[in-house]
């Protein structure tokens, strides 16, 4: 009998279901019954074999009788043979082309039957061909957009988001942590640093016998192959991220975590500062001719070099050697400090955890205020809410919030309104009044010009019912670029209206990026930083906004959602009340 399979190798496989279900044109409704399941269960946090033997499998959101019964017999017997069946002759390859911005199944099955596309490669070999030109389907326009479709594909697929690559690692340092012979482990790399796309994670370990604590590491579960091992080194793979980890001497370990998280700028530049004053730096320590000054904690570097130790965040030589130099180095925001999230989604849109779970999952990570801020109509891929469900929505919310009382999070009734590309909003004044928070965001024609789109967002922060600018580029990592605006212009209105701009902690987000962040609130702009979780688990994904915040030298204070309710309430009615006062007042 073959191995249980575990929850994300059954979410594989059903993903995979969808996509092939969808090449052959087969019913639409069971497409999309695989793909939510995929969806589902990658969301769980309890193993599927645990839901089973409590036989609490068809509880679980999108898994139905049949589904039940698929996920019952890959943790039995470690296959699901009708979809084995359904998949023969398919290969990943080709259904990886579903990953492509702008591919669908259609266009998917002609490349695939008419011009032998079994995959990125080959598709790329074909767009830089002329085969396709002038073809039935695919005008200069279409192909020009594939073209950039698959070079994103491919930048993304040469590096991981911090978001998917930062839990696999460190569900790797707590396993290495565990092993017998190992004294010490930490990550380092542009993963410490809090980079936004990862190439490969760096893993520093102490160990009286390296080359037997190597050996064990490279044995562990999670470890899917060994590229390489010796007595000190060893390049492992957790599926498709790489992993080198280095074996140092105990007495050097602050020294190499210092030297192997970088950025290699900020190391060159504390060298140059240690020969000024006489001393060499390397991964072994500090040292003053031979003699070791220090090295085996990080701050004896830095120390040794007359400056307090540098967040690693903020190592990436953009002033933060001067700031330390001088003393001033920014107070950091901490994720501890974060009180609520004012922008996550239920399933009256395009979440996944009702109103009830995501609430619950608020209060179980201490939340003072939770904004469940769903999209308005225009989104109709993401089921915005017109008025009708709206209303639904409130009854609902209005009951939860009966139903707690006094218990904490505060419930707030939000809305992410889309910006139309004339600059209104998608709901009227009159409804906008009805919402606690309004976070207004750019879902659509991301193309208009740089004037347009500043008009455009310029008159969303006009409005007097605004409060948060979400995800102000609109970027999707590697996936779609970041609109063409005057952002300092927009900074700047955002600071007169009193508004917040968003750091959105999404993984394919992390919008304002830690540059543009650092910009704003230099301009003296107020942030707010949000998960924008489709589901209760994705409530973590506040950590990466807090991490990009920290990136960009941010201080708890200019951050909404790290206020006390009172303030955080004073602030989200101040616009609207000042202008009722100015018209009585008129």
């Amino acid at each position: 009998m073959s191995k249980p399979l575990g929850n994300e190798e059954i979410a594989h496989i059903f993903e995979k279901m969808s996509r092939v279900l969808a090449l052959k044109g087969k019913d639409r409704f069971r497409i999309l019954a695989y793909e939510k399941a995929a969806q589902s269960i990658r969301d769980l946090q309890q193993d599927l074999s645990t839901i089973a033997e409590a036989g609490r499998l068809e509880e679980t959101p999108a898994i139905g009788k049949d589904l039940a019964g698929k996920i019952e017999e890959a943790l039995r017997t470690g296959r699901i043979l009708q979809c084995e069946h359904e998949c023969h002759n398919i290969s990943d390859s080709l259904l990886t082309l579903f990953d492509i911005r702008g591919l669908g199944p259609k266009t998917i099955a002609i490349l695939h039957s008419r011009y032998r596309v079994d995959g990125v490669d080959d598709l790329r070999q074909l767009l830089a061909s002329s085969t396709l030109n002038k073809k039935k389907g695919f005008g200069a326009k279409k192909l020009a957009g594939l073209a950039e479709a698959v070079e994103s594909w491919v930048a993304s697929h040469q590096r991981m988001l911090l978001g998917l690559a930062l839990p696999k690692a460190e569900a790797l340092l707590e396993h290495v942590r565990r092993v017998r012979l190992v004294s010490r482990a930490e990550l380092a790399g542009s993963l410490r640093r809090g980079r936004e796309t990862i190439g490969d994670v760096d893993l520093l370990v102490t160990s009286e016998d390296s080359a037997r604590a190597l050996i064990e590491i490279s044995h562990l579960p999670v470890v899917t192959r060994v590229l390489a091992i010796g007595p000190t080194r060893a390049t492992l793979l957790l599926d498709d991220l790489q992993v080198d980890i280095r074996a140092v001497p105990a007495e050097s370990f602050g020294a190499a975590l210092q030297y192997f998280t970088g950025s290699k700028q900020h190391s060159t530049h504390l060298r140059a500062i240690a020969r000024h004053r006489g001393l060499k730096v390397n991964e072994y320590g500090v040292f003053r001719g031979r003699r070791k000054l220090g090295g085996a904690e990080e701050q004896d570097v830095y120390r040794l070099l007359k400056m307090p130790w540098i967040p690693p965040e903020m190592r990436e030589d953009r002033g933060e050697i001067e700031a330390a130099q001088e003393n001033s180095l920014p107070d950091l925001v901490e994720l501890n400090e974060i009180r609520g999230d004012l922008h996550v989604h239920t399933t009256y849109s395009d979440g996944r955890s009702s109103i009830s779970e995501m609430v619950g999952q608020g209060a179980a990570l201490g939340y003072e205020y939770i904004g469940l801020s769903d999209h308005s109509p225009f989104q109709r891929v993401a089921r915005g809410l017109d008025l009708d469900r709206l209303g639904k929505k409130i009854k609902e919310l209005e009951k939860v919030r009966q139903e707690r009382v006094s218990a904490r999070p505060l419930v707030l009734l939000g809305t992410e309104v889309d910006i139309l590309p004339d600059g209104s909003l998608d709901y009227p004044d009159d409804v906008l009044a009805r919402f606690d928070v309004v976070v207004a965001a750019v879902h659509s024609h991301f193309k208009q010009s740089k004037s347009e789109m500043t008009e455009r967002i310029l008159k969303a922060i006009e409005n007097r019912y605004v409060n948060i600018v979400a995800h102000p580029t609109a970027r999707l990592i590697n996936q779609r670029p970041a609109i063409e605006v005057d952002f300092q212009c927009v900074v700047l209105a955002a600071k007169e209206a009193g508004i917040a701009l968003e750091i959105d902690g999404s993984p394919w987000r992390l919008d304002l990026n830690d540059t543009l962040a650092r910009a704003a609130t230099n301009s003296g702009a107020l942030l707010a930083i949000t998960s924008d979780a489709h589901s209760a688990a994705q409530l973590s994904f506040m950590r990466f906004g807090v991490i990009q915040a920290r990136r960009g030298w941010i201080p708890a204070s200019g951050i909404v959602n790290t206020w006390p309710w009172h303030k955080l309430h004073e602030w989200l009615i101040a616009r609207r009340s000042q202008r009722v006062l100015a018209k009585k007042a008129g």
